[in-house]
């Protein structure tokens, strides 16, 4: 875990929120292959590989990736993931990043309806109907939202 690649959303002192991201070649998570044939074996650590491969992702120059956000379903609907994907976005802004990139899946509407409120924009969709069986989902949609020097912060309020 590299936590300067997250923003965390607290509550009480308690963590109710979390937004990970990749920028300057590190992620919220990383580690190498090695490290996951060390701690599965080689023949569970193998098919392992082959899965995360699928989902390797990397950002564009100008670009900052987010890789995810959670949070606690006792705050969801009271503004928590609004403000993670702010503070995701003024990062960019203050990393010089024209814009924000995310996956969101088919099986969850109410992120993407979050994402869209927020700004982003949906550029494409990859149909990967033979991960349903095994991950549960059937399409990736990838957004984008602009960085800019017109709003607070900074950032594109569009």
């Amino acid at each position: 875990m590299n936590a300067d690649r997250a923003v965390c959303a607290l509550l009480n002192g308690q963590l109710v929120g979390l937004a990970g991201y990749h920028l300057g070649g590190r992620a919220l998570t990383g580690g190498s292959a090695a490290a996951v044939l060390r701690t599965y074996g080689h023949l569970r650590g193998l098919h392992r590989l082959l899965l995360l491969a699928l989902f390797e992702r990397h950002p564009a120059p100008g670009q900052l990736l987010m890789d995810g956000i959670a949070v606690d379903s006792g705050v969801r609907g009271r503004g928590v993931g609004s403000l993670l994907i702010e503070e995701v976005a003024a990062v960019a802004a203050e990393q010089d990043c024209r814009e924000v990139r995310l996956d969101v899946i088919d099986t969850n509407p109410r992120a993407r309806a979050l994402y869209e409120r927020r700004g982003f924009t949906a550029v494409r969709t990859e149909h990967t109907p033979w991960l349903r069986g095994l991950m549960g989902f059937g399409a990736v949609t990838t957004m984008h939202r602009t960085v800019g020097a017109n709003g607070p912060r900074g950032l594109s309020t569009s």
